[in-house]
């Protein structure tokens, strides 16, 4: 596999269809769910957790949240660690419960 920065959904074998559920469970989230969206994105780079959580949960993207938290990386990094958080997110979901359709 490539870089974080270079790998894509589809290089995590998550279909667009796929992506638009896991993204459309992000914004609905609640407080329970938000913390297995943390968990994700702490998995997928610590230092970056609240802004990942941020991104993901509310749809701001990296250009705003810079300015309001230190992100130690250029956004092409930011894109390759949120969509790491995702594929993550997404195999905790499936590893929390078989039938993904509770969730979402």
């Amino acid at each position: 596999m490539s870089t974080v920065r270079d790998a894509y959904l589809n290089d995590y074998d998550i279909s667009e269809q796929e992506a638009r559920e896991l993204l459309k469970f992000c914004r609905t989230a609640d407080k329970r769910q938000q913390a297995l969206i943390l968990h994700a994105a702490q998995i997928a780079n610590d230092s970056i957790a609240i802004p990942i959580l941020v991104n993901l949960t509310s749809g701001i993207g990296y250009d705003r949240l810079s300015k309001w938290y230190e992100i130690p990386m250029q956004r092409k990094d930011f894109q390759g660690y949120r969509r790491k958080a995702l594929k993550i997110l997404n195999d905790l979901i499936i590893l929390h419960d078989e039938d993904k359709n509770k969730f979402f």
